[in-house]
């Protein structure tokens, strides 16, 4: 429990603010002796009744006490100020209290009505309740990036908050694995709101098992950064049509060729190439490490080791032989100091995502043809693919073009391949020794070698043997 200071009796002082458990919620209490009604003033805080609610609870009850203390928790005329309340209340990010309209002064032995919480307002508790267990990558991106935008779509097309209905249209229009994932989130933010007494049922209990983990009718899936399907050749651009795409870039937009080409000739994501600096070449071993990735949404620099789907690595190293294509062609570029970042926007700043995405597909509002539309429509090109495609378009050439081991490539990539872990680092060793832009030479092609020199060699035997 959390109180202000207290006298032998266990209560707070007499004129002292305490945020503390009361009837089954969290709430804070104010003392008699401010406001001319003469009775006590018991208000919902909005802090989730779980382990950790005191370190919350403690900094609201410093503030509320000092607001006291300075009057303005009064309206001039002996009564609460309710409305100065909720303004402290958003402050702490504590939301789910500040929409309901029945916050009310309630004697001592009433209990509080409970509030009438919108569908975003509960999953608003439920991100603050989650956000301090979650990457702050996850929680922009997913909790309230992608996660929110679902459920604002669903209300806006549905024009409805009905659970049923949110659920039908999400899994027609959206990417069904992180609907999937979605509904779980909601199902335990409304237990959640139960257990705090802030709601009193769960209308998404059970709303996801049914929900398939393929599919999904809408385009939203197309552009899903997803490793699932690497080795899909459907899902890639040949060799030939990367170079038509390089060419055209080189042309017609050469402030993105030099991006572009990177993450062709690598197969590393967005992020990462975005996040590249001179310091990551390696140019003594001839190989490029990848240390590090670039969040658009936080515009912050992240280590590798801080996302799962690198299994906890904290640096990648792809091979960069010496005078071959990769060599050359960053030695091509003018180099900087050690911590600048190699691909820069036109403006000489971090790349923007939004508008490298607008360059590549077009966008018709600003009159923007985008490179893709206008190869398809120049007959170069097939089809359309995301940008995130071009790490598809290099581990495909590497695996079924070179010949390279789908192990190896996965090691230079880092995406998940079902490997013994001691095999895996035996092959990460290897992989470093590999040329990624040379066909590579099998045990079968050496053993054909080996058999056409020695027949060669009989040949030439019997062809001496016969001028004697």
């Amino acid at each position: 429990m959390v109180n202000s200071p207290k006298t032998p009796t266990g209560k707070a002082k007499k004129g002292q603010v305490a945020v503390r458990p009361d009837s089954g919620s969290i709430k804070a209490c104010f003392p008699r002796s401010y406001f001319d009604e003469g009775k006590q003033m018991k208000l919902a805080t909005g802090i989730p009744m779980v382990d950790g609610w005191e370190a919350t609870a403690s900094k609201l009850q410093r503030r509320l006490q000092i607001e006291l203390e300075e009057g303005k928790l009064s309206d001039g005329q002996g009564n609460f100020n309710l409305g100065r309340y909720q303004e402290i209340l958003e402050e702490y990010g504590l939301r789910a209290s500040l929409r309901s309209p029945k916050l009310t002064v309630v004697s001592d032995d009433q209990l509080p009505p409970k509030p009438e919480l919108s569908l975003l307002e509960v999953w608003d508790m439920y991100c603050e309740y989650r956000k301090q267990g979650l990457r702050e990558t996850v929680y922009e991106n997913s909790y309230q990036g992608q996660y929110r935008n679902y459920l604002e779509s669903a209300i806006e097309a549905t024009k409805s908050e009905d659970a049923l209905k949110i659920r039908n249209w999400l899994v027609e229009n959206r990417y069904s694995p992180k609907v999937k994932n979605l509904f779980s989130a909601l199902s335990k933010a409304y237990q959640l709101g139960i257990k705090n007494r802030l709601l009193t049922h769960n209308p998404y209990d059970g709303l996801n098992d049914e929900i398939m983990t393929k599919g999904a009718k809408g385009k939203k899936q197309n552009e899903v950064e997803n490793d699932n399907d690497v080795l899909d050749q459907s899902k890639a651009y040949t060799w030939d049509e990367v170079q038509v795409i390089l060419d055209f870039v080189e042309t017609k937009y050469p402030h993105w060729y030099n991006f572009l080409k990177f993450k062709f000739l690598t197969g590393c994501r967005t992020g990462e190439a975005i996040a590249l600096m001179w310091q990551d070449i390696d140019w003594e071993n001839e190989r490029v490490l990848i240390r590090r990735t670039y969040d658009r949404v936080t515009k912050k620099f992240y280590p590798l080791k801080n996302d799962k789907t690198y299994k906890g690595e904290e640096c990648r190293r792809f091979p960069m032989i010496k005078d071959d294509e990769l060599w050359k062609f960053i030695k091509s570029i003018p180099q900087g100091n050690s911590n600048e970042i190699i691909f820069k926007s036109k403006t000489g700043k971090v790349i923007d995502l939004g508008n490298f995405g607008i360059a590549w597909r077009g966008r018709e509002a600003i009159q923007t043809k985008g490179i893709i539309p206008q190869l398809i429509n120049q007959d170069k090109l097939t089809k359309y693919l995301p940008p995130y495609n071009t790490r598809h378009s290099f581990i495909t050439h590497a695996v079924f073009d070179l010949g390279i081991d789908e192990k190896i490539v996965s090691k230079w990539c880092g995406h998940t391949i079902d490997v013994s872990s001691k095999h895996y680092q035996d092959v990460a060793i290897f992989a470093e020794r590999v040329n990624p832009h040379l066909p590579q030479t099998t045990e079968l092609d050496i053993l054909k070698q080996q058999l056409q020199q020695q027949q060669e060699l009989i040949n030439k035997l019997l062809a001496d043997k016969d001028k004697k």
